[in-house]
């Protein structure tokens, strides 16, 4: 009896060091994860890419000296809706249900979806997909003031009050993030210089001014593009629309810094797919789907790096993203991570994107298919 009862607190004592390791350890600690999504922007527009017009883009300028900008970030479709269902589902538009603009297909697997289930809090601010509920945020941002919220979805000041609150909604429960800020910039109609914000097609529609506005005579008009006032005159009105994107793009980083939450967030910059008129959105051209892409990652990413070399598409992003916060990948993914690029390595297969286009309102299809390299493009129009 003696015996056993002794051989029992031996086991015990054995026993007790391995539990107490286990419950003094340290659960894991995730990166944040921020999204800042421009509408319509095209891939050179930010100074950092060449720049529409001189010193346009200070702040994401800012974040391209602390990160990597890569040079042949892609869209794979150039249109919103299709586009950003790619990036938060991993799937091509054929395989997540939203070809135009359709909803994704009820079930798909989605970032914020993935994240949620992982202890993350979600959160969106901005331009929306019109069906929040199947990508599953766990907090949506929306006006409840005068205007709809393609105004509002211009305002610097207002993604700066919601980005407060959703920073410290996540620290007051220490939870990481996810957060993706999406504004209606550069997407037109643009603001007139001097007006209070308000659209050359409706005066009476007003718009948060940009912080700063340009003339013709400043813009950089693109090879390719006559030369010639009409031109100039539109991406003057563009480039104050950029300026305002960047304005925002400020704002939400400059609440990330005063919540103390930058060293430990991943912050992604980049454009849902190149501009319209007198570009080529809604097409699968390169420069229909080019967009200016930029990562910062403190620790992780060196500052100042410039990739020219790899080719990176939006349908990359869930799986890139996933890994990167020690995440298994989607049951299913179109994608793959670059995260070996990010902490400084290379890929192979790194030469060429996918890039589609279907229909836009369910309308009569005219679909496209494309390859694109660094120096090609075979397009296939079946129509």
């Amino acid at each position: 009896m003696h015996s056993t009862a002794l051989l029992i607190l031996t086991v015990v004592a054995l026993l007790v060091p391995d539990l107490s390791a286990q419950q003094l350890r340290k659960p894991t600690v995730r990166p944040n994860i921020l999204w800042l999504v421009a509408d319509d922007m095209n891939w050179d527009s930010p100074g950092c890419f060449g720049g529409v017009a001189e010193g346009v883009t200070p702040h994401i300028d800012r974040l391209a000296e602390e990160g990597i900008q890569f040079w042949h970030g892609y869209a794979n479709v150039a249109i919103c809706t299709p586009s950003r269902s790619v990036m938060l589902t991993g799937l091509y538009p054929q395989n997540n249900g939203a070809e135009g603009f359709q909803r994704i297909r009820p079930g798909t697997p989605t970032l914020p979806s993935l994240l949620n289930a992982a202890g993350f809090l979600c959160g969106t601010i901005g331009k929306p997909l019109n069906q929040q509920e199947l990508f599953r945020w766990s907090a949506t941002y929306t006006w409840q003031g005068k205007g709809d919220e393609n105004l509002w979805g211009r305002d610097p000041a207002v993604y700066r009050r919601f980005a407060r609150d959703f920073f410290a909604t996540a620290k007051s429960a220490r939870q990481p993030f996810f957060l993706m800020a999406s504004s209606h910039d550069p997407h037109d109609p643009f603001s007139i210089p001097g007006s209070k914000g308000r659209s050359p097609d409706n005066p009476h529609y007003e718009r948060a001014e940009s912080s700063q506005n340009y003339e013709p005579s400043q813009v950089r008009v693109s090879a390719g593009l006559p030369d010639i006032p009409e031109i100039r005159k539109h991406l003057a009105r563009y480039a104050g629309s950029v300026r305002r994107t960047d304005d925002m793009v400020g704002a939400v980083l400059q609440e990330l810094d005063r919540a103390g939450l930058t060293e430990n967030t991943i912050v992604l910059f980049l454009s849902d797919h190149g501009m319209a008129f007198p570009g080529v959105k809604a097409n699968c051209y390169p420069d229909s789907t080019r967009s200016p892409w930029i990562i910062r990652w403190p620790g992780v990413v060196s500052a100042g790096q410039d990739d020219r070399n790899h080719m990176l598409s939006c349908v990359d992003l869930q799986a890139t993203f996933l890994e990167a916060v020690k995440l298994p990948p989607a049951a299913r993914t179109d994608g793959r991570s670059f995260l070996p690029i990010l902490q400084g390595g290379q890929q192979e297969d790194r030469d060429h994107v996918f890039t589609q286009f279907f229909h836009i309102h369910g309308k009569d299809a005219y679909p496209m298919r494309g390859i694109l390299s660094r120096d090609w493009a075979y397009l296939f129009n079946p129509w």
